[in-house]
């Protein structure tokens, strides 16, 4: 059995604010090592399973924040940026399952913990006229591969987006927010316990769980924090202006879709750096 694991920082537990995730911060040492025993739960609990190859992609900022050599042997990992399908590098219709480690809420989302899809210059993405996160975002590229998430660890709001768009996923919160920059979370022991017993249940449930998978052509739209985000993403050939903050753009699949949201992103942080419009 093969299984792919896509894994954030700002989900896992104990996190509730943005220093923590910054690789200068005097802390990122410490929320390190916390990602990376929740990974090894994860891990660990496909191996309880029967899973034979994993292929980890760390996927937060940098994509160099896994202490590798503390993690099973025997894995493989995708570390650095950029890499081809962001969160999702690696992916293929060689997996059996996907898992998702440390996931946060989308952006505006009541009590979610550091909400945001990709950059918090995304005020929302739809796919097909749904709101999704990055978790329903990783989730419809993998189903593009026919390969479903069947397991997703952090934030309790990230668990319940999760749940709306994937029936019968395992979902394991370590924390949940009671302020904006705030949390009520597990200990990250507590925390390891439940991933690695909630990751093998989701490849025991694997016949249970289908990949998300998107009528074609994909209709996307993205609607920006600032109206010179859409005006600059608008340039782009074949995307569309909704409004003053809302592009749309239809994609044949979920990978040109991505790929065109990933160029999105990147010009909507460059907006941001002309003025405050």
């Amino acid at each position: 059995m093969k299984v792919h694991i896509t894994a954030d920082m700002e989900g896992v537990a104990v996190v509730s604010h943005d220093d923590q995730v910054e690789i200068k911060n005097a802390e990122f040492g410490r929320i390190r090592e916390i990602m990376t025993s929740e990974v090894e739960a994860a891990v660990e609990g496909a191996r309880d399973a029967g899973a034979t190859d994993i292929l980890i992609c760390d996927a937060h900022d940098t994509g160099r924040n896994l202490l590798v050599e503390k993690l099973d042997r025997d894995v493989e990992v995708i570390q650095g940026t950029p890499y081809d399908l962001g969160m999702m590098s690696g992916i293929s219709r060689d997996f059996d399952a996907c898992f998702q480690v440390g996931y946060h809420s989308m952006r505006h989302t009541h009590a979610g913990v550091l909400g945001h899809t990709y950059t918090y210059s995304i005020a929302e993405l739809r796919l097909n006229g749904i709101a999704v996160g990055e978790s329903g975002l990783s989730a419809a590229i993998a189903g593009h591969f026919g390969v479903p998430v069947v397991f997703v660890s952090g934030d309790a709001h990230a668990i319940r987006q999760a749940r709306s768009l994937v029936k019968n996923i395992v979902g394991v919160p370590t924390k949940e927010g009671v302020g904006l920059y705030s949390v009520r979370t597990l200990t990250p022991d507590k925390a390891c316990e439940l991933i690695r017993r909630g990751a093998r249940e989701a490849l025991e449930r694997l016949e249970d769980i289908e990949p998300l998978s998107l009528k074609k052509p994909i209709q996307m739209e993205v609607e920006f924090e600032r109206p010179l985000m859409a005006e600059y993403v608008s340039h782009v050939p074949q995307v569309k202006r909704k409004d003053i903050k809302t592009v749309s753009f239809k994609a044949s699949d979920m990978v040109e879709a991505f790929h065109v949201f990933e160029v999105m992103q990147r010009l909507a942080s460059y907006a941001k750096s002309q003025g405050p419009l």
